[in-house]
Formats: structure tokens, sequence, C-alpha cells
């Protein structure tokens, strides 16, 4: 028996890392769409200003997390509840008849990452892991230049592929 502790691990945290990623690369392409007339949108100093206003928000929401700042897993977890219960309203929407292929494919993505985000960050193991890297987070998979990158490369791809499917 060797005496070492076993540390605890951030269950979901880079997904919802990506999740957050991918979200600020959905409203900077659908404030860079709106600014210059493309997928669909119309110039709207609203859209561009508040897509670009959350899509900071979000990043840092993202970074944040993958150092392990405890106060942010709260927020996270509020989000994802808010996205679960918006992806609620968007299935209602499917089942009384209002379907499109982009409302089928955002609400299996709410449906599908956002409860499941929840779960895995409300682990006591997650939450053990907060605790102990208060901010200074060294998780696998989410540390260092190369995890970084693939989970910048996942961000990006879903993220414009959301704002691109919501434009049809």
């Amino acid at each position: 028996m060797s005496g070492a502790t076993v540390q605890p691990r951030p269950h979901g945290l880079g997904i919802a890392v990506v999740f957050d990623w991918a979200l600020t690369a959905q409203l900077t392409t659908q404030a860079l769409a709106s600014a210059t007339h493309n997928l669909g949108f119309s110039p709207n100093p609203g859209v561009i200003v508040g897509g670009l206003v959350a899509a900071v928000g979000l990043f840092a929401l993202g970074e944040g997390m993958r150092r392990g700042i405890p106060a942010l897993r709260p927020v996270q977890i509020g989000l994802m509840v808010l996205i679960t219960l918006i992806g609620i309203v968007s299935l209602v929407m499917l089942v009384t008849g209002q379907f499109s292929g982009s409302l089928l494919f955002t609400t299996a993505i709410e449906l599908g990452y956002a409860p499941w985000l929840v779960w895995r960050l409300l682990d006591r193991e997650t939450a053990a892991w907060f605790a102990t890297a208060r901010g200074r987070g060294r998780a696998p998979h989410v540390s260092g230049w190369q995890w970084v990158a693939v989970l910048a490369a996942w961000a990006i791809v879903w993220g414009v592929a959301v704002a691109w499917v919501e434009s049809l």
C-alpha cells in the first residue's frame, strides 16, 4: 500500500468548457453574421453588441470552469438548468407541430448535453475537485496547450455549426 491519496476528478468538466466555448463561437458567429448581413441576419446593433457581450461572458465562464474556480460551478449548473428548461419548451414546440430541422437539432443539444452536465457537475467528486482546485485546477483533458486546442477546436466547430443550422 503506497499511502498516496487519490485526488478527486472533475466529471463533465471538459464538456462544460466545450459547451460554454461553443456558445461563445455561436454568438460570435451570429453577431458577425448580423454585422455582415449573412446567415439570414439583418444588421442589428442589439444582436451584434448583445451577442459579443454574452460571448465574452461565456468564454470567461468556460475558462473559469477549466481552471476550477469554485464559485463558477453553481453558475454553470444554473446555466445548464436554464438550457434544459429551454429544451423542454423546444420539445413542446416540436410535439405541437412547430417542426423545423434547426429546432430539432438545438433541442437535441439542449436536452442531451445540458441535463447530463447538471448531473455530472453535481457529483460529489466534482465538487471536491473544485474545492481543492480553487482556481488552480490542472485536471487532465482540460489542461495543457494541446487539450486547450482540442477543446477550442471542438467548440468552434459546434458553435459555428449551431449558428449555421439555426439560420436554415
